[in-house]
C-alpha cells in the first residue's frame, strides 16, 4: 500500500473515533459537573436607600484628602459566606454582601444613579444573586425635597456551589450605555444579563461610566458629607444579631479607563476605610441602607488577615469604628487573571472544557501528522474608544 493511501486511511479511522467519542466525553463533564447555576426568579432582595436597613461597609479611598474621584469602565469583587448558618437568621430576613457604585448624569445636575450587585443569603437557606438600580434626586432650595426610584431590579436563584464558595461578581458600563453582569465561581463563568440604562426613562443623559473615590459633597459643620462612590460590604433586612453569620469580601477592583492619571487596566483597591449605614453617602443626600450595624465587627489586613485586600464582616456584639483603616497598599495594579474576569463564557453543555479537551487533544495531535498543510489564523485588531467626558 502506497503511503499517501496508508496516511489517508489512517486519517479517516482517527475522525472516526474523535466524532465517536467527543459526545460521550461532553456528556460526562456535563454529568460530572456540579458547579455554579443560576435561574431567574421574582424572589428580590433589594438595598433601599435612607431606610432602617442595617448596612456596613468599606470604600474605595483614591487619596487620603477625601477629595479625588475618576471615571471607572468596571467593578468587580469575591464574595462568600462562611462560617453562616441561616437556620439561626430571623424568620423572612435576608442577608446580603456586594459591592455598591455610583454614577451621574451629564445634564441633570442633582439627579445620580447608584447600581447595587449582591450575593444573598435568606433565612430559608435559599442563595441568590441580585442586581437592581435607583435614580436619586438630591434636595434643591427652596422646595424641592430628596427623591428616588428603583428603575430596575433583577434576581437569579444560585444553586451547584456553597455559599462558602468565593464568587467573583462583575459589572461593567460600556461606552455605548449598556451595562453588563456576570459571575463566576469554581471555574464556570456565567452572563447574566445586559441592559442599556440609556434607553430607560430620564436616564437619557447619564455619564456611561461608573465614578470610584471620594468627593467632599458638603463641608460645612456639622452637617460634613463625605460621598464615597465605590462601595463594598454587607446590608440585610434587620439586624442579625447572633454569631452565625459572616461574609467575606475580598480583591474589591476597579477597571480604569485608557488615559487615566492612575494607570489603564484593573487595579485592586489599594486604600480602603470603613463607613456605617447612617454615613454611607453616595451622593450629599441619599445612603446606601440608611442605618448603621451595631454590633458587627470586621476582621481585615493585620487585623488579623494576611491578604493586603480583603474584609470579613461578623457579628460579635461589637460594631466597627467608621473610618477604620481596612488597608491601605502601595501598589494595586493587579495580573489580570485574578481580578478582570472575562464577561465572556462558553457554557455549551454545561460542559468542563478541560475534561473533553485532553481527550480530543490527543485524536486531533494524530490527525495532524498526516495533514501536509498548516492553517495560519489572523488576529484582529481591537480599536480602544476614547476617554468620554467624566463630567
Amino acid at each position: 500500500m502506497r503511503t499517501g493511501t496508508l496516511l489517508k486511511l489512517i486519517n479517516f479511522i482517527l475522525l472516526l473515533i474523535l466524532l465517536t467519542i467527543s459526545p460521550f466525553s461532553v456528556a460526562f463533564a456535563a454529568n460530572a459537573n456540579d458547579g455554579l447555576e443560576v435561574s431567574p426568579t421574582e424572589n428580590h432582595h433589594i438595598i433601599e436607600l435612607n431606610s432602617n436597613q442595617p448596612y456596613v461597609a468599606g470604600y474605595h479611598v483614591n487619596n487620603p484628602d477625601i477629595n479625588t474621584f475618576e471615571g471607572v469602565r468596571s467593578t468587580g469583587i469575591t464574595v462568600s459566606f462562611p462560617s453562616t448558618d441561616p437556620n439561626y437568621f430571623p424568620a423572612g430576613s435576608w442577608l446580603g454582601a456586594g459591592m455598591f457604585v455610583q454614577a451621574q448624569d451629564i445634564k441633570l445636575r442633582n439627579v445620580d444613579y447608584a447600581f447595587y450587585t449582591m450575593l444573598v443569603l435568606d433565612a430559608s437557606g435559599g442563595f441568590f444573586l441580585d442586581v437592581g438600580l435607583h435614580q436619586t434626586r438630591e434636595a434643591t432650595a427652596p422646595l424641592q425635597m430628596p427623591t428616588e426610584d428603583l428603575l430596575y431590579a433583577y434576581t437569579w436563584r444560585v444553586s451547584g456551589i456553597e455559599p462558602s464558595t468565593p464568587v467573583n461578581l462583575l459589572a461593567t458600563f460600556d461606552s455605548e450605555g449598556f451595562v453588563h453582569y456576570s459571575i463566576s465561581a469554581s471555574g464556570t463563568n456565567i452572563t447574566l444579563t445586559s441592559i442599556n440604562v440609556t434607553a430607560l426613562p430620564g436616564c437619557a443623559s447619564i455619564i456611561k461610566h461608573f465614578f470610584a473615590g471620594n468627593n467632599i459633597a458638603v463641608l460645612a459643620f456639622p452637617y460634613a458629607r463625605y460621598v464615597n462612590y465605590f462601595q463594598f460590604g454587607v446590608v440585610s433586612s434587620q439586624i442579625i444579631a447572633n454569631k452565625h453569620w459572616s461574609a467575606d469580601l475580598k480583591d474589591p477592583r476597579i477597571l480604569r479607563k485608557p488615559g487615566s492619571r492612575f494607570g489603564a487596566g484593573w487595579h485592586l483597591v489599594s486604600t480602603a476605610w470603613s463607613t456605617q449605614g447612617d454615613i454611607s453617602y453616595l451622593d450629599s443626600d441619599w445612603k446606601w441602607g440608611g442605618a448603621p450595624y451595631p454590633g458587627t465587627s470586621a476582621k481585615y489586613h493585620k487585623n488579623p488577615l494576611e491578604n493586603p485586600n480583603e474584609v470579613i464582616f461578623f457579628y460579635n456584639g461589637q460594631t466597627l469604628r467608621p473610618g477604620t483603616v481596612l488597608w491601605q497598599n502601595t501598589s494595586s495594579k493587579t495580573n489580570g487573571s485574578a481580578a478582570s474576569p472575562s464577561p465572556l463564557y462558553n457554557q455549551i453543555f454545561e460542559r468542563d472544557p478541560a475534561r473533553s479537551f485532553s481527550i480530543e487533544t490527543v485524536i486531533l495531535t494524530g490527525i495532524a501528522t498526516g495533514t501536509i498543510g498548516l492553517w495560519k489564523m489572523r488576529k484582529k485588531s481591537i480599536n480602544i474608544q476614547k476617554t468620554k467626558r467624566m463630567g
